[in-house]
């Protein structure tokens, strides 16, 4: 039987789980983003002058790392093996500045103690999702 007439492979139950996560982890963070940019909804006054001191090139890096995370769980939905390479981009994109505003900004004081656990758990799922696409990718899951 050749690859043509085989059936599609079946996705892990996980691959669900990662796809559906991203997706509205991407869609609520614009949304947040949209809501206190707009003024709708108020901040602290220091995560308030934070965001206001973020230049064109961090918004630039924050909407790269969106799509980079929204195409990882498409393509992880779709089985290809680039899902790991787009999540793994993007967790070192978002580790990079991170650690760029946490010496050059206000950053530690706007995010506070729950903001700062919050990252950390951010992080520790994008390491996760990352150390799973590349099993899949191992395993052969991921074409």
């Amino acid at each position: 039987m050749d690859a043509a007439a085989q059936p599609p492979a079946k996705r892990p139950k996980l691959v669900w789980v990662v796809f559906f996560l991203y997706l509205f982890s991407v869609g609520y963070t614009a949304l947040s983003f949209y809501l206190v940019l707009s003024g709708l909804i108020s901040v602290a006054p220091e995560l308030a002058t934070y965001l206001r001191n973020l230049s064109a090139f961090d918004w630039a890096i924050t909407g790269l790392t969106a799509t980079l995370n929204l195409a990882g769980a498409i393509s992880i939905f779709l089985l290809r093996k680039i899902a790991f390479h787009l999540f793994a981009t993007s967790l070192a994109l978002s580790i990079l500045l991170t650690l760029v505003h946490a010496f050059t900004t206000n950053l530690t004081t706007a995010l506070g103690g729950s903001g700062a656990i919050g990252i950390a758990f951010g992080y520790a799922i994008s390491v996760a999702v990352c150390t799973y696409a590349w099993k899949l990718k191992a395993r052969g899951v991921l074409l």
